[in-house]
């Protein structure tokens, strides 16, 4: 009955996504169901957004305020299980490595967005590190808080860490979404972003990347972390262009 309810539970998930994003949205969605448990198949949007390209508007209400917290602040946050801090963004944010950006609404935390100011970063779970370019952070662990959703915080969030970057010689936003998470693409897509391709990688204890030729011109690479360094200490297979 268990297997039953769940297999209930995924198609009526599946036929949301397909009414909200359309029929490829919820191949996609079915793609992932598969193919992770049968083949340890990922795949995840990377996504490159220029400050000259935000198309929405940054306006805050009078009850919302947006800055970057302090270091103290952040370990605070995260003795608070609602904010769903990661322990080991706690100590980068000591370690001036990461910065993170948050909207208060009437004093209250409502999303944060972190962002890496380092030239290498993990992508995803696929065994590999990706290159940023200098002019670039690396845009990740997004969080909005249930009581504030549906107020773009989120969209409006990384524009202003853009543009507060700025004088930190950062002029562009490098991210990685799943390739199924279309609420999170679409919020991407209207707030400017450009879709550089998907970074695919399939198989274990060899694992196959397939990374996307368009990260290239921006000078985004990928590369293999070293063998001590991935999930199970299990061999990856060269990273191929598409």
């Amino acid at each position: 009955m268990a297997i039953l309810g769940s297999l209930k539970h995924k198609f009526g998930k599946a036929n949301q996504i397909r009414r909200d994003f359309g029929f490829r949205a919820m191949l996609q969605f079915a793609t992932n169901v598969v193919g992770l448990p049968l083949f340890h198949f990922e795949a995840t949007t990377i996504v490159w957004l220029s400050n000259d390209r935000m198309n929405i508007a940054l306006d805050l209400p009078a009850d919302t305020e947006m800055r970057f917290l302090t270091p103290d602040e952040v370990a605070t946050f995260a003795q608070d299980p609602q904010y769903d801090f990661k322990e080991s963004l706690v100590e980068k944010a000591q370690q001036g490595t990461d910065l993170c950006f948050a909207g208060f609404v009437d004093g209250q935390l409502a999303s944060y967005g972190w962002y890496s100011l380092t030239p290498e970063v993990p992508a995803d779970d696929f065994g590999l590190k990706m290159n940023v370019p200098s002019n670039a952070a690396y845009m990740h662990n997004g969080f909005t808080h249930p009581d504030f959703r549906g107020r773009r915080l989120h969209g409006i969030g990384m524009g202003r860490a853009l543009l507060a970057m700025a004088d930190r010689g950062i002029d562009a936003l490098l991210s990685d979404v799943d390739w199924a998470n279309h609420a999170s693409l679409k919020s991407c897509r209207r707030l400017g972003y450009d879709f550089l391709g998907n970074l695919y990688a399939v198989g274990r204890p060899f694992r196959f990347s397939i990374a996307p030729r368009a990260a290239r011109s921006l000078g985004v690479t990928f590369h293999r972390k070293p063998v001590e360094a991935t999930a199970d200490n299990k061999p990856e297979l060269a990273v191929s262009g598409s």
